[in-house]
């Protein structure tokens, strides 16, 4: 009880938590980093972002947090994610190209979450731009901004001259404000894990977003079936801290395993707790279940699937895609799923069940790896770019799906004589009685409903000359693979077949 007297007594206000949403090239990127001043926009791969990240700016004194999600379509999980640990969301939207699938989807999100939000109308430098169809298309999908019958807020800026930035960071102040948001610096710390990843020299490092109260170095920590104490602690500019206090991103050393992106953590006491609720998640896990089974319908053929990613974000986006491409006709089973490199273990894993792959993003595979794979005949691929990963493993399901035959009936024809049979050749003649005899064709005769004789036909002639395929009323010599019976007056159906 003192304890929770004194942390209500020591509630003050706190920095906002604010999350860059909205569609693919229309400079969230671009707009982060004018706001910190540093060049990352360059350096993304395929130019997309593939890394929630957080950053701490200063405006008047003030403090802003600022939460760079991903705008791919891949990320959609990881931008709801990122809105529901946001204080404030900022929907941008390119004044020349206007509101686009992930505009929508950002601006779902956010509603989702129950977050305020605002527009930042970006590139309205550009002699394309349109600021009020834009605004037009926002109220198209239920976005009322001020000026337009609204009371949502819209700063018109350019990301790439600044113009209009810093009365964006007015605006989020000003919305801020109107939360009244509040957090106790007495209280134990706790928040979301944003980003988890393992580090070959230095280990697990684990990206924290504080949420309320202080986190110190030296104390214990959990989340979910992890706790540890922490070693060393950085601050967003990678500068070692003693502690951090709410709203502040920080990365710390000491887990031995990665925590999940999205899970909570909070500090403990002392290790008895922190391994006491890493121990209760822990069951909780088990009760749940896993979830591995695959998706597929009956009868259908399933690929054993290793996933290693760099980070745990990546790392659940391709889990969550990956699960999309499942159908009746193919599953796929995901053997692990784990940050790193792809190592000798990944490969033995794998060549435990035929046909397994093994897919990497932003990975490496070591040299005994790739000698391994080429023993037990293991398919690895790894890519850059998620999409383009992505893209790949379509393609090799697609080789691997039970082929499906459509067939096309294109006509009939009257048996009139049996020329020779010669093992599976056979010539014959007859009359086309319906539609098309085509060369490259296949037949069958039928006696009631019973199937007694089936055939390809490898070449047609008409008045002694070879021709592809002769019409109906018309007769016609033709030359076969034949299995069966045949006999003059039987009719053969012929029929085309395509592989799906």
């Amino acid at each position: 009880m003192n304890g929770e007297t004194n942390q209500q007594s020591n509630v003050i206000t706190r920095p906002p938590i604010v999350v860059i949403m909205g569609h693919i090239d229309h400079g969230k990127t671009t707009l982060l980093d004018y706001i910190r001043s540093s060049k990352v926009a360059a350096g993304e791969a395929g130019h997309i972002t593939q890394h929630i990240g957080a950053y701490e700016v200063e405006r008047n004194g003030k403090r802003i947090t600022f939460l760079d999600t991903p705008g791919h379509e891949l990320f959609s999980r990881m931008r709801e994610r990122g809105a529901r640990v946001a204080d404030i969301a900022v929907i941008v939207v390119a004044a020349d190209e206007g509101v686009k699938l992930q505009t929508a989807e950002a601006i779902r999100a956010a509603k989702e979450a129950g977050i305020p939000f605002l527009v930042a109308l970006n590139k309205i430098d550009r002699p394309e731009a349109d600021a009020n169809r834009v605004k037009g298309e926002l109220a198209e999908n239920n976005v009322l901004v001020e000026g337009w019958g609204g009371t949502i807020p819209i700063s018109e800026l350019s990301a790439k001259t600044g113009a209009g930035v810093l009365e964006l960071l007015d605006l989020i102040l000003l919305a801020s404000e109107m939360e009244e948001l509040t957090a106790s610096p007495d209280s134990a710390g706790s928040g979301v894990v944003i980003e988890s990843h393992r580090d070959r020299k230095r280990g697990v490092v684990a990206t924290l977003l504080i949420k309320n109260g202080t986190v110190r170095r030296g104390d214990w920590i959990q989340s979910g079936t992890e706790c540890t104490t922490i070693r060393v602690m950085e601050n967003s500019e990678g500068n070692v801290i003693e502690s951090a206090s709410f709203s502040s991103p920080v990365q710390i050393l000491g887990f031995s395993l990665p925590p999940v992106v999205g899970d909570v953590f909070q500090m403990c006491v002392d290790k008895k707790q922190a391994e006491e609720q890493a121990k209760q998640s822990a069951m909780s896990v088990a009760i749940s279940g896993n979830g591995g089974d695959p998706v597929v319908g009956e009868g259908g053929m399933v690929v054993p699937l290793i996933i290693k990613a760099d980070v745990a974000g990546s790392r659940e986006a391709l889990e969550e895609e990956i699960t999309k491409i499942s159908n009746e006709s193919l599953g796929i089973k995901i053997l692990r799923s784990d940050i790193g490199d792809i190592a000798d273990d990944d490969v033995k894993t794998a060549s435990g069940l035929p046909g397994s792959i093994i897919v990497g993003f932003k990975v490496k595979v070591s040299s005994s790896a790739k000698t391994l794979a080429e023993r037990y005949s293991i398919t690895i691929y790894t890519a850059d770019i998620m999409y383009e990963l992505l893209d790949w493993l379509r393609l090799e399901l697609d080789k691997r799906l039970p082929k499906e035959r459509a067939r096309t009936d294109i006509g009939a024809l009257q048996i009139l004589k049996v020329f020779k049979k010669e093992g599976k050749l056979i010539v014959f003649g007859g009359k086309v009685v319906r539609g098309v005899v085509k060369k490259g064709a296949l037949f069958e005769i039928k006696k009631g409903e019973e199937i007694v004789g089936n055939g390809a036909i490898t070449n047609v002639q008409q008045s002694k000359m070879d021709v592809k395929e002769v019409a109906a009323g018309s007769e016609c010599g033709l030359a076969a693979a034949f299995s069966g019976k045949m006999a003059a007056g039987d009719v053969i159906d012929v029929f085309e077949e395509d592989e799906t």
